[in-house]
């Protein structure tokens, strides 16, 4: 599906003209006409040349998204500037004229906003962006966001001190993205940017420069590069949109750059060089990939010639997807996933890709399968079925997007304008592209989409790509070795594709299910509940937060605790099993033909406690979800092909699964706090997955779901009670009725007492990873769930604040809380970073430090707001989402709680520091926790 502002750039770049234009002159499109911009946005420039994009938008409500955003990034360092746009970016939030350390950060936790890594900006080739979201109830918080946005732009202050602190930050972050990929990239990327400075500027940077950098070079970056002309400022929201851009003029008027501006320029990358290979292997790599890049110069993408190019792509990638999505549910696959795209690459380059994950010593026979199936496509072309299919598809989309419309999110909206300025991409609204595609799609025909296939699959630009494990007894196919395979397919006989599409109904027999029985409403929250006469209970909860989404899901006691010990490995996976082939007289790639044009998903789940459905439609498509629903009890699928595509499928990726020292951490960690149980501590490896039996999970699931009577649905979106009965009568009230009486069984899954420290060297990357677990019996309440929640998020803040900012020893910290009521009633509170090995001791001594004095003194009443006000935020916007309203109706059924306290703020406003500190005292206990470390392998010799 093609959306110039809501898809990725592989849809909307890389076009390739067709003609007539017969049926676009009709409807008064020309060719040559440009795409027109979207009315609502204003967009203008500034006398200093900065330019600004303002659109009044109202979802969320009462918020705006702000960005400034930066025509510059790591491409544009010199030598002794490696890393250092990156670094600017940090040091943004680490003093400014208005602003001093840590300062910008309170400030945004104080107005309830989310601060952390990746959230408030990013650096990458070519750009520097900053993002804020803010709440529209106070003019000054407005203001100072605007304010904020002025300092990044010019008033950044880089003093020595707060540029050493943050060495260790950002040294911490390049450290975090150490691993088997990055070496593998590091091999590879020269070689796919052949000839290019992109190779050389990667935006992490050299750890030596990072560490060592003068504050003057760091600075001389920012003076050189942020200045107005190559700035952009974009602003989506819940506001008057005159007003803020009255706000943008007063705000960066007065903003100036150097009277000598450095030229901006942009690097060359090479697209006509002879074709090329690059292969990177790595002892600790998981997976192996093949593929092959054709790069391409930037199509444009500003008319509709342009637009009608972009369909075409569209049609012929979705189509080629769906083949190669086909061929990973054959008993055998020859890989694993499979991908065709065009996009960008770099800035002015295009890229078409043919890549695919593909099982262990694969490679060849992978790369050769991509290959057959693009040549395919280039002799036979596609089928008139395959054609209509896809063709109604993108139109679905588009109706789509025309009925949601009035609820397009402010973030994805302000994202789209970030690369309208960076890219000069065109912005027209969903009522014009969509005229565009009812006057457009009709006149492409096979003929031209078929044609389309030999136009990227040149050899000139060309680079076949290989990465994979290195290990002992595998051998990695050598530059000789992928090049032969495309002679050896243009060599081929390859037969036509056959579109096998089964000539069916959905539903052969409609069944007549049965009528509901008794009804109650609880008008506070407008949530209508039934009980039909098979005791299926269905709840209802109609909305106007998204005018083409149903969201529904539904939920039994049960669950794979019921199933033996001895056979756990085959019932834990009956759901994924069926879902996974299909159901009625549809297999699964049969069942997506058949649904081609509608927007609905169905899936039947397994959990360890109940078992039940998930799903979603578009309104006019809620029948079929429902027949589906209907079909995974009465009617699933044992399919042996795609039993033996999912052991395929997971045999890739066990493979090398301990390879991954983080693999090796976190089952040590699992096996540790569940005490080795049986059922919980055993990770999946390829002995597990030979244990499976497919006639045994099919019983199980058969068994699971032969009575309904014990479910209960719930239902959240566009819909009208009354106009969806019938539907729920008929589909949900055919269901069986069994009358059983069942719950789940309690494993007896418990974490350890007392204290644990355990380490784990694995690796050699100078990394290492703590965990630090608390966890044991609690008493649950919703209250002291949220108690439990808040001492958490308090912790976070603190440690963020103590090991990031103060120290400069990590990137991040994460700190995760639990209260359970079932099986048990437990809790569990997990503190997570990473660093230095040299220096996790001194973090996890700072961690047990801050403990204490939150359980001596309590939080500080500073953190104490910001966690409040941020639950505050974040539930005015959750209770517009139908997500949280499904969430939450089906957590508080299942507990028996008032659904009528669904939207009140009792549980945010009612929480104090006393009962945190008293929390801190009651779980962070110096006699019952957990503490993990990774290591790298070295220090086991170091040690020696």
């Amino acid at each position: 599906m093609i959306h110039f502002l809501r898809v990725p750039a592989a849809l909307c770049a890389g076009l390739i003209a067709f003609a007539p234009w017969a049926e676009v002159v009709a409807q008064n499109w020309l060719p040559e006409d440009p795409i027109p911009p979207d009315s609502s946005v204003v967009a203008g420039r500034l006398d200093n040349g900065l330019r600004y994009f303002v659109q009044e938008n109202d979802q969320p409500e009462n918020r705006a998204e702000l960005r400034l955003v930066v025509d510059v990034g790591s491409i544009m360092e010199d030598e002794d500037q490696l890393g250092l746009a990156h670094f600017v970016e940090h040091m943004a939030f680490n003093g400014t004229e208005n602003f001093e350390k840590q300062e910008l950060v309170d400030y945004l936790e104080s107005i309830g906003m989310q601060f952390g890594p990746d959230v408030n900006a990013y650096t990458s080739f070519d750009e520097t962006v900053y993002m804020l979201q803010v709440p529209m109830d106070d003019p000054e918080v407005l203001a100072t966001a605007f304010q904020i946005l002025r300092d990044w732009a010019g008033g950044v202050l880089f003093e020595a001190e707060e540029v050493d602190k943050e060495r260790g930050v950002v040294i911490e972050e390049w450290r975090l993205r150490r691993g088997a990929a990055s070496r593998m990239q590091d091999k590879q990327l020269p070689i796919m940017l052949h000839g290019s400075l992109y190779a050389e500027r990667l935006p992490i940077g050299e750890p030596e420069i990072i560490e060592n950098a003068p504050v003057e070079t760091l600075r001389r970056f920012y003076d050189d590069w942020y200045r107005p002309d190559l700035m952009g400022v974009v602003a989506v929201g819940d506001f008057d949109g005159a007003g803020i851009e009255a706000m943008i003029h007063d705000t960066f008027g007065g903003l100036t750059g150097p009277d000598d501006p450095r030229p901006r320029t942009f690097a060359d990358v090479p697209v006509d060089h002879a074709p090329l290979v690059a292969i990177a292997t790595d002892e600790e790599a998981q997976m192996s990939q093949a593929g092959v890049l054709y790069k391409q110069p930037r199509a444009p993408q500003g008319t509709v010639a342009d637009f009608r190019r972009a369909l075409v792509q569209s049609l012929y990638s979705g189509m080629l997807n769906a083949r190669l999505q086909e061929l990973t549910q054959q008993a055998a696959p020859p890989f694993l996933f499979a991908f065709s795209g065009q996009g960008g690459f770099v800035r002015g380059v295009d890229a078409y890709q043919l890549v695919a994950i593909v099982p262990e010593g694969g490679l060849t026979t992978g790369l050769n399968a991509l290959l057959t199936e693009a040549e395919r496509v280039v002799r036979h072309g596609f089928t008139a079925t395959e054609f209509e299919r896809q063709k109604t598809d993108l139109r679905r989309g588009y109706e789509r997007q025309l009925a949601e419309r009035e609820n397009q999110e402010s973030g994805a909206l302000a994202s789209g304008y970030v690369q309208v300025f960076l890219r000069g991409l065109p912005y027209p609204d969903i009522e014009t592209e969509v005229e565009l595609v009812d006057a457009l799609l009709s006149g492409i025909t096979l003929e031209e989409t078929n044609a389309f296939a030999g136009q990227w699959l040149n050899e000139q630009g060309r680079v076949v790509l290989a990465s994979g494990p290195e290990k002992e007894g595998l051998e990695t196919p050598g530059d000789e070795d992928l090049t032969a395979l495309f002679e050896a397919v243009a060599a081929a006989e390859i037969e036509p594709y056959d579109d096998a599409v089964v000539d069916a109904p959905l539903l052969p027999v409609i069944p007549e299910g049965s009528a509901v029985m008794d009804e109650e409403t609880v008008d506070e929250v407008g949530i209508t509940i039934w009980t039909l006469e098979n005791s299926v209970r269905v709840f209802l909860k109609p909305t106007d937060f998204k005018d083409d989404e149903v969201r529904f899901s539904a939920t039994s006691p049960g669950g794979s605790s019921l199933g033996s010990d001895e056979h756990f490995v085959s019932t834990n996976r009956a759901a994924t099993l069926v879902a996974r082939a299909g159901v009625g007289e549809f297999d699964d790639t049969a069942l997506e033909k058949k649904l081609s044009g509608k927007i609905v998903g169905v899936s039947p789940g397994l959990g360890s406690l109940s078992e039940g459905v998930s799903g979603f439609a578009s309104p006019e498509d809620l029948e079929t979800a429902f027949q589906l629903v209907y079909l995974y009890f009465s009617a699933p699928r044992k399919d042996e092909t795609a039993f033996e595509a999912y052991k395929a499928l997971m045999a890739g990726i066990l493979a090398n699964r301990e390879a991954n020292p983080n693999v090796a951490f976190s089952d040590t960690i699992r096996a540790t706090m569940t005490q080795g149980h049986p059922r919980a501590s055993r990770p999946m490896t390829q002995e597990l997955l030979e244990e499976i039996d497919l006639d045994r999970a099919f019983s199980f699931y058969q068994e699971r779901f032969a009575d309904a009577s014990d479910f209960t649905f719930y239902f959240v979106g566009a819909f009208d009670p009354e106009e969806i009965r019938p539907m729920v009568e008929q589909y949900l009230g055919a269901l069986p009725n069994l009358g059983r009486e069942e719950t789940w069984r309690d494993l007896g899954v418990d974490p350890p007492s007392g204290v644990i420290e355990k380490t784990v060297h694995k690796g050699i990357e100078p990394q290492s990873r703590t965990q630090i677990i608390f966890a044991g019996e609690g008493a649950y309440s919703p209250e002291e769930s949220t108690v439990i929640g808040a001492l958490a998020s308090i912790l976070e803040i603190r440690l963020r604040e103590l090991l990031r900012e103060d120290l400069g020893g990590t990137y991040g910290v994460g700190v995760g809380s639990s209260l359970t009521y079932r099986p048990d009633e437990e809790y569990d509170v997990t503190i997570s970073f990473g660093s230095d090995p040299e220096r996790a001791d001194e973090l996890a001594a700072v961690v047990f430090e801050e403990i204490e004095r939150i359980k001596t003194d309590g939080p500080d009443a500073e953190t104490v707001d910001k966690v409040r006000e941020s639950q505050r935020r974040a539930k005015e916007t959750n209770l517009r989402e139908n997500s949280y309203w499904l969430g939450r109706i089906q957590g508080m059924d299942q507990e028996g709680r008032d659904l009528r306290l669904i939207p009140s703020y009792d549980l945010i406003e009612g929480w104090t520091a006393e009962q945190v500190q008293e929390a801190a005292v009651r779980y962070l206990r110096e006699d019952q926790y957990a503490k993990f470390v990774l290591y790298p392998e070295e220090t086991v010799e170091a040690d020696q």
